[in-house]
């Protein structure tokens, strides 16, 4: 039997990396790359048109993100499995993906070692999760009631303070921060603090979470 599958990520040497990864494996299955996408919504838009058995899909792409696409793909497809292959090892995005929909999450740091095994996993029903990052769901029902947000109407955040919090969500160091805005570091710190006493964050992972839940995160991002 040959899996189908689709590679979504916006970076093309990334999914020749891929490729070469999938194809050479010498696992008894036998995997063919049926169709790629660079963004998002082209990557729904695939899906729908090909059907695949199985996505290798990017969080951070232009037009959609792979969050957003997981879930429209779901609602169409809901027999493909989503396996979500991304650089963010935030608990915060791995729950949206999962919540979206993903069978599976695996870093694009151990892509080499991980992605056969995530894929096979998934194609038999099972949820993968990558090894580090289990311990975080084991604790979700606790922090759902510890991370009390505010009020989702709420606008707290001044045009400036999103800006930061939008890099500090997408995992910039607060020196490439300043950079990017042309301040300061301690003016960096001095907003990253405020934001977190604004939104009631302790830790990034609550950041991440009013990122996305708030669209300051977007599909350009």
């Amino acid at each position: 039997m040959t899996i189908r599958i689709m590679l979504a990520d916006d970076h093309p040497v990334f999914r020749s990396g891929l490729k070469n990864i999938i194809l050479t494996t010498d696992e008894k299955m036998e995997f063919k790359i049926v169709c790629e996408a660079h963004n998002g919504k082209i990557a729904v838009e695939m899906a729908l048109e090909m059907e695949p058995d199985v996505i290798i899909m990017d969080i951070n792409m232009p037009e959609m993100d792979g969050i957003e696409a997981t879930r429209a793909i779901k609602e169409a497809l809901p027999k493909t499995k989503i396996l979500i292959l991304t650089m963010y090892s935030d608990e915060a995005y791995l729950k949206e993906g999962l919540k979206a929909g993903a069978s599976g999450y695996v870093l694009k740091r151990a892509v080499d070692t991980e992605l056969i095994s995530a894929i096979q996993t998934v194609l038999n029903g099972e949820a993968y999760i990558y090894p580090t990052l289990i311990p975080s769901l084991y604790n979700s029902s606790t922090e759902v009631n510890s991370d009390q947000e505010p009020e989702e109407d709420e606008d707290l955040l001044s045009p400036r303070e999103k800006e930061v919090l939008k890099y500090i969500a997408l995992g910039y160091t607060q020196k490439e921060i300043s950079t990017e805005l042309f301040i300061s570091i301690k003016t960096v710190d001095t907003y990253k603090t405020r934001i977190m006493e604004k939104i009631g964050a302790s830790k990034k992972s609550n950041i991440v979470r009013y990122a996305l839940k708030h669209g300051i995160l977007t599909d350009k991002d």
